[in-house]
């Protein structure tokens, strides 16, 4: 396989999009491609070409390829058909659709922040602008045919797991608790807030894993709370 289509493969960028131009010059251990849109050509010889698009460049991180990382540079519209490219991301967000799932599913198994940026090499200002624009529903993770992975996480006889839909129902008010420790109180006005703005289905998931989490943390401290959950 060439080089070439290695890249098309690994990146998952297909036709009509293809790979016009690569750098390795920009930045230390760093990738920076060029996508653009191929079009029919026209004329005595036939073949592709790359398309001229009107519109602002963008630059998205992409998954990493080896130890460097990987920058996709490419003109985005808001149509249905770039909504499905995953190498591609959102207008003025710093990842790509699959780095943003990526991301997501570190911290759904509740790797923290600072853990996330050293794996990952992203800048501290980047993540919060993603974590940012989920919790207040402006951008979204949710594929057709698609699901967030999870991972096997440790057992607790009195915390439901969490794909228990217990944490989704205590997010959405279907079930309401006497809360007794402050700080659950205010991450439950927190968390609320931010699933009443949320629509995607895989971001509320998100923040269901969060609350779970905290109830495994501090399990010891919400006797009063876990008796309760475990009622309903």
């Amino acid at each position: 396989m060439k080089l070439e289509d290695l890249l098309h493969h690994t990146l998952e960028i297909g036709a009509p999009w293809h790979i016009a131009r690569i750098r390795d010059d920009l930045g230390k251990n760093q990738i920076d491609i060029w996508v653009s849109r191929e079009t029919l050509r026209s004329g005595w010889f036939f073949g592709t070409r790359s398309s001229p698009q009107q519109g602002i460049e963008q630059v998205w991180r992409h998954i990493n390829i080896g130890n460097s990382r990987c920058i996709v540079h490419a003109v985005s519209a808001d149509t249905e058909e770039t909504a499905e490219l995953q190498w591609m991301g959102e207008n003025d967000q710093p990842f790509s659709r699959t780095f943003a799932r990526q991301i997501a599913n570190m911290l759904m198994q509740g790797v923290n922040f600072s853990s996330v940026c050293a794996i990952l090499d992203i800048p501290v200002a980047d993540l919060w602008k993603f974590k940012h624009r989920l919790d207040s529903g402006k951008s979204g993770l949710s594929v057709a045919g698609t699901e967030t992975a999870t991972t096997p996480e440790m057992a607790s006889p009195s915390v439901p797991a969490a794909n228990d839909p217990v944490w989704e129902q205590l997010l959405d008010g279907s079930i309401l608790l006497d809360i007794r420790i402050l700080s659950l109180k205010l991450l439950m006005t927190k968390l609320r807030e931010q699933c009443s703005i949320i629509t995607d289905r895989e971001v509320r998931v998100l923040k269901a894993h969060e609350l779970q989490r905290y109830f495994r943390r501090h399990e010891k401290l919400l006797g009063h709370e876990l008796a309760q959950i475990t009622r309903n």
